[in-house]
This record gives C-alpha cells, sequence and structure tokens, in this order.
C-alpha cells in the first residue's frame, strides 16, 4: 500500500511539473516579490520527495484505518457507515501527512528560505484543488474498490484471475476443512428465517479473526456451512489447520452471553478434514471464480457427516493423521475404519480433542 501510494502522488507531482501552467499563476509569480523562491521550490524537483514520503505516511495511515474498520466492531455496521467512517479518517490522514511533510521540510531545511503554504496556496489556480481533490479522492476509491474485490474473492484471489494463474487446470497439494453449524436444521426451525441468518451472519464475523491468524483461505460458504483451505505446509505449520478449529470454538464461546441475549442459543460447530491433491482452475464468465475438484473435498466432507455418529467434533483422515508429528496440548483417538458415504474404499478417520 505504501509503494502504491508513493506511485499515486508521485505520478501527481510529475503532472503538475510536466503542466506548470495550469496549476500555477506563473505571469502573476513574475510579478511577485516572491517569485525566486516560487520558482526555486516549483522547478526543483522536490515535489517527488514530497511524493516519497507522502506515499510512506499516507500509506501507512491508509493500511491502519482499512486494518482498524476490518478487525472490529465496526466491519458489523452497514456499508455506507463504514464509508463514512472511512472516509472522515482518510481526511484526517491526509492532514496528518501534509503536517507531517511540511515540519520535516522545515527542520532539515529542504524548503527555500522564506517558503510557506500560503505563498503556494496564493499563486496556485481552482484546477489546482480541484484536481488535486479529485485525484487523491479517486485514488482512495479506486483502491478501497480493488480491496473490497479482493476482500469478495478471498486474499490473493483476485491476483490469480488477473494473471489467469489457474486459466487452465492446475494440480495443487491442500488441505480441506468442512465447518458445519451443529444441529442447524432444529435452531433454523427455532429462530425463523431471518433470525437465523443473523445468527449465521455473526458466527462468520467471528470466524473472520480465525482465518487470518490461522493463514486459513475460505473456500466457499454454502449455508451454514463454511470450506476452508490451506496449502500444506501452511497448514500444517503450528497445527494451524487443526488449531483453527479450537480457536473458533473459543471465539463463539467467548461471545456466549451475546447469543444467549439475543439467539438464546450457542452455536457449536463440527468439522471434518483431508489432504492431498486437487485440481484448481478458473470457472464461468458472467461470475467468475476459482474452483476445486477433487476426491479431497468429497472425503472431507463425508468425514464431517459422521462427526455427530461418534460424538466427535473434529474428525480427520488418515492422511492429515500421518503428518502430525506432535499435537501440542491435544489428545488424538482412532475412531475407525470407516465406509464413508459414495466411496470405494474403506477410510481411516480419527478424532481430535483439547486435553
Amino acid at each position: 500500500m505504501i509503494i502504491a501510494w508513493a506511485l499515486i502522488v508521485n505520478f501527481y507531482a510529475w503532472l503538475i511539473i510536466s503542466n506548470m501552467d495550469l496549476y500555477f499563476n506563473i505571469q502573476q509569480l513574475r510579478l511577485s516579490e516572491h517569485h525566486g523562491i516560487l520558482v526555486e521550490y516549483l522547478y526543483s524537483g522536490v515535489q517527488y520527495l514530497e511524493g516519497l514520503l507522502f506515499g510512506i505516511i499516507f500509506g501507512t495511515l491508509f493500511t491502519l484505518v482499512n486494518y482498524f474498520t476490518d478487525h472490529s466492531d465496526f466491519r458489523k455496521y452497514s456499508y455506507g457507515k463504514i464509508v463514512l467512517l472511512k472516509s472522515v479518517l482518510y481526511i484526517f490522514a491526509i492532514f496528518i501527512s501534509a503536517t507531517i511533510i511540511y515540519w520535516v521540510f522545515l527542520i532539515f531545511k529542504i524548503l527555500p528560505e522564506g517558503l510557506s503554504p500560503n505563498l503556494l496556496w496564493d499563486n496556485a489556480t481552482a484546477g489546482y484543488f480541484s484536481s488535486t481533490i479529485v485525484y487523491i479522492a479517486f485514488f482512495i476509491v479506486l483502491t478501497n474498490f480493488v480491496l473490497q474485490i479482493s476482500k469478495k474473492f478471498g486474499p490473493g484471489v483476485i491476483l490469480d484471475l488477473f494473471t489467469g494463474k489457474y486459466y487452465r487446470p492446475k494440480d495443487e497439494e491442500k488441505i480441506f476443512m468442512f465447518l458445519d453449524m451443529k444441529g442447524s436444521t432444529a435452531i433454523a426451525e427455532k429462530l425463523g428465517h431471518k433470525k437465523y441468518s443473523q445468527l449465521v451472519r455473526n458466527c462468520y464475523h467471528d470466524l473472520t479473526n480465525v482465518v487470518l491468524n490461522y493463514n486459513a483461505e475460505i473456500y466457499q460458504y454454502v449455508g451454514d456451512e463454511v470450506v476452508l483451505c490451506w496449502p500444506i505446509k501452511k497448514g500444517l505449520k503450528k497445527l494451524n489447520c487443526i488449531n483453527a478449529f479450537f480457536a473458533y470454538e473459543r471465539a463463539l464461546n467467548e461471545n456466549e452471553s451475546f447469543y444467549l441475549k439475543n439467539f438464546g442459543v450457542v452455536p457449536e460447530f463440527k468439522a471434518g478434514m483431508d489432504m492431498g491433491q486437487v485440481t484448481v482452475t478458473e470457472i464461468g464468465d458472467i461470475k467468475r471464480d476459482i474452483a476445486y475438484h477433487g476426491d479431497v473435498l468429497n472425503t472431507a466432507s463425508r468425514i464431517q457427516e459422521n462427526c455427530n455418529k461418534f460424538g466427535q467434533k473434529l474428525l480427520i483422515s488418515e492422511n492429515i493423521e500421518r503428518q502430525l508429528n506432535s499435537l501440542n496440548g491435544l489428545s488424538k483417538s482412532f475412531i475407525g475404519e470407516i465406509n464413508l458415504r459414495g466411496k470405494e474404499h474403506i477410510v481411516k478417520i480419527y478424532g481430535i480433542n483439547l486435553n
């Protein structure tokens, strides 16, 4: 983000330097007693340094604003309220960035002696002010649009779509977790569709930090079921793929009072997991997406369906169990060799629980 804003601002600085007559009253400057100071500044190229510093400061503040709104309770608000809040914070960020740059230039004597913001403003044209506002606003909107699209598809997916990484099917090694709400049918009948939808929405909200903290990717939402996936190395590192489930369980329990007050129930989830080779490809014309195909997804889904049968919250396949060198506070139990629905071969499954 810092690099992007440094490039954006420096491109604008180049536009100003290349079209000085459009942005400043050059004729008026020649008659001004401050002619020498202003000309020295305007043709010094120091604006590029300003652009670099602005990119660093504003890019950092821009990232912090987005992080704050995406990782706090503000993300529960309507999109309109979030946009309004961000707009106010961006204005403060621009003011702070400009102030810091001015004082840095003043302290280190980078600006010509006697130059002040008033001298620039008095000799700038209306086109300078209007174009600056439109330019910055346009790129704030564009940057947020790209971030929202990225959020829509998931981290990294938009880049894969742009580059055509999966235009032709490719094979990859992935871990998949099918995460499903326990007793969802009974809960939906009790709450009604609207209230139940609010419950599911809040559950997904509580899942966000878990996904971010444990390097998971959200493959898809299917009703009250979420499909998470990891590249093999990321999933097995520090047992991210296993610990993510129990971290989500903790997150739901920490909000127990909220769920009881608003829905009269604390949601519980069960999960099934498998790992192996899948084919990844880009699908769709009107609505494009990245899709995974392979037996791994079917197996993980079928394993999840057996959680209630064996009284387990988290079941994993033998493929994952073989990769677990240390469970670090977790316990493992062999459930058995199960003939999963729709599969010809017997699958060994294991239950994972907290000690």
